[in-house]
């Protein structure tokens, strides 16, 4: 993705979701399950929120941020106000520079003009383009768009996984936007940020000979540009059609003949991050079993890292001492955080941030010894490391000072320090989240979205409502998140949660209808909720109907083990409901394969007794 979820969001909130999946489980034993009461005792928590969110802001200085006119250019687009959208667009792409690992700040600002799946977006942008044909800005706003709605519609699973009405829709979306960035390239080939949005049309085309091409031709014109060479390299890891000597050989020839002071360099830190990735791939038979996937990933990647990487790794990480050391921070974070997150690979990610923050002249320690300050990105690398691991204060004792050390780091504008101290204020929720300290979560993330944070922060103030059960105010949070994210399925999910709980049952299935239509990770949950939502008004056919549509429900690849044991023990019911014995049977066994739901086991026990009954047998 182009901008990075920070705390990573979705994982956060599964969790949660899986809890409310099993929960419903419940339910279903009770035939019409308990409903959560709205308890008016609870009150109002918005001003406290509102005062809270103010103090952490209240001696900063913020002004219109980059978030605040990518909206505006948006919002222009939708009146049809074609002047004033391209006249902000364009002032965007003018201040932003080709700096040694980014092009800021227009990589992420047209990210956020586009809205992916608003078609009424789209229908203004296409009348844009008919009235200014010769335009390359328009052409490339739709291209994002489309671009961003194809990859909705694809998801990240494997081809063979996408649901086919899903893979068609990508398919046609990719086809769109392809045919508006070439045309847009064609009218403006100064725009560096036009050529890499080609790469990534073109990856999800899976026309990989095109992207060869593509990446060419771009380096030709930018050969600084240090997102083209990271993007294509991720493309060549194995499990996206790629292999190990590819991404080496790659990374060789751009890396390895740059000069000792090339941000190319870097690209030996993003290739030790893919070998890791493809380490937690290659072993994703050993998920569920912590230890052997530890020791998977530590077979597979003695297998992959040459001898020679580390050194090439410590070379790069120089670069801190030669080029902009708030550059490399921004540079070196996305990869560390990926890497703190793979599955079993928590020696090799310990050890590379050790490395990193030796090379940035910090330290991983909770609390230093010297009293010297430290790089804030290693705060917060730091406070990473210990919320995967569930230390949840160690977490915000890091994060708290990170704080206290951004104050001691230069930075080139107000804004983006804001942004950084926003991007603290996010992991500060993600952790509060973690706490069950809903109000204070909310709060941190309405600051950070002040300072200029990515729109995500949004989902967590949706939630968070959820869990004050102030369902009004979660109920406008959600709504006005999805108007700035249509596409983002972790607010529509906790919408649709929302609306249960004001009793708006049309609308809470169309919104779970959504999700479980989608490739996202709480479409499961939501499938769960539409049985649910049947099995409540006791329409026990419709809720078959349902658990039988989602396929995806059963197939333990594609869905938690937690939900594909409560997709079978939900389907069990339903058999059991319509007189449907041995269906029920297999799949109240199959419930008990995944999980161990003792409602499952107490229905097996009786259709075992039903089938083997005398009148069974007749």
């Amino acid at each position: 993705m182009d901008i990075l979820l920070t705390r990573s969001a979705s994982r956060l909130l599964v969790g949660a979701a899986l809890v409310l999946g099993l929960a419903s489980v419940a339910g279903v034993a009770l035939l019409k399950g308990q409903r959560q009461s709205h308890d008016p005792a609870v009150g109002s928590p918005t001003s406290r929120i509102a005062e809270s969110a103010a103090r952490l802001t209240s001696n900063l200085s913020i002004t219109q941020t980059t978030s605040d006119k990518a909206r505006r250019a948006r919002a222009a687009i939708k009146s049809d106000d074609f002047d004033t959208a391209r006249q902000i667009i364009a002032e965007v792409l003018k201040g932003s520079k080709l700096q040694n690992w980014r092009f800021y700040p227009f990589s992420g600002f047209i990210a956020e003009v586009s809205n992916a799946t608003d078609t009424e977006l789209e229908s203004h942008l296409s009348t844009w383009i008919a009235q200014s044909s010769d335009d390359p800005i328009p052409l490339l706003v739709r291209a994002q768009y489309h671009n961003d709605t194809g990859w909705f519609h694809r998801g990240e699973v494997s081809l063979q996984k996408v649901r086919p009405n899903n893979l068609a829709a990508s398919r046609s979306d990719f086809e769109k936007a392809n045919a508006d960035i070439n045309a847009a390239i064609g009218l403006d080939q100064v725009n560096p940020y036009a050529f890499y949005l080609r790469l990534r049309i073109l990856r999800g085309r899976y026309a990989m000979y095109e992207m060869a091409t593509a990446f060419e031709e771009a380096i030709v014109k930018f050969p600084a540009y240090y997102a083209l060479y990271d993007f294509v390299l991720g493309v060549l890891e194995p499990k996206r059609g790629g292999s190990i000597e590819a991404m080496y050989a790659f990374v060789d020839r751009f890396a390895g003949q740059a000069d000792s002071h090339s941000p190319l360099k870097l690209l030996y830190l993003s290739l030790y991050r893919n070998l890791l990735d493809s380490a937690q791939s290659a072993c994703a038979a050993n998920w569920y079993d912590k230890e052997r996937m530890a020791q998977c990933v530590v077979v597979a990647m003695q297998g992959t890292v040459r001898p020679e990487l580390g050194e090439k790794i410590l070379t790069a990480l120089q670069l801190n001492d030669h080029l902009d050391t708030h550059e490399f921070g921004l540079a070196v974070e996305e990869p560390l955080l990926d890497m703190l997150k793979i599955k079993g690979g928590d020696f090799y990610s310990g050890a590379m941030l050790e490395l990193v923050a030796t090379a940035m002249h910090s330290d991983t320690q909770l609390k230093p010894d010297r009293p010297a300050p430290n790089n804030y990105i290693i705060d917060k690398l730091v406070s990473e490391s210990w919320y995967l691991k569930g230390f949840y204060e160690n977490a915000m004792a890091k994060e708290q000072q990170a704080l206290r050390d951004i104050e001691s780091t230069q930075f080139p504008s107000r804004e983006e320090k804001n942004i950084a101290i926003g991007g603290i204020y996010e992991f500060i929720a993600g952790t509060h989240n973690k706490l069950k300290q809903y109000a204070e979560m909310i709060a941190y993330e309405q600051a950070a979205l002040a300072l200029g944070a990515g729109q995500k922060a949004r989902q967590f103030i949706c939630y968070g409502y959820y869990q004050l059960q102030s369902y009004d105010n979660g109920l406008q949070a959600c709504s006005q998140a999805i108007a700035e994210q249509a596409d983002n399925m972790i607010v529509r999910y906790w919408r649709s949660r929302t609306y249960k709980e004001l009793e708006r049952g049309d609308a809470q299935l169309s919104d779970a209808t959504v999700v479980a239509e989608s490739e996202s990770d709480f479409r499961s949950s939501a499938a769960l909720d539409i049985s649910m939502f049947y099995f409540d008004r006791n329409d026990v056919r419709s809720a078959l109907v349902a658990l039988n549509n989602y396929t995806y429900l059963y197939d333990p690849q594609l869905t938690g083990k937690d939900n594909v044991a409560v997709g079978y023990n939900n389907r069990c019911y339903a058999y059991m409901q319509l007189g449907e014995l041995k269906q029920a049977l297999a799949d109240c066994t199959q419930s008990l394969r995944y999980g161990s739901l003792p409602d499952a086991y107490r229905k097996q026990q009786k259709l075992i007794e039903r089938l083997n009954a005398p009148e069974a047998r007749l």
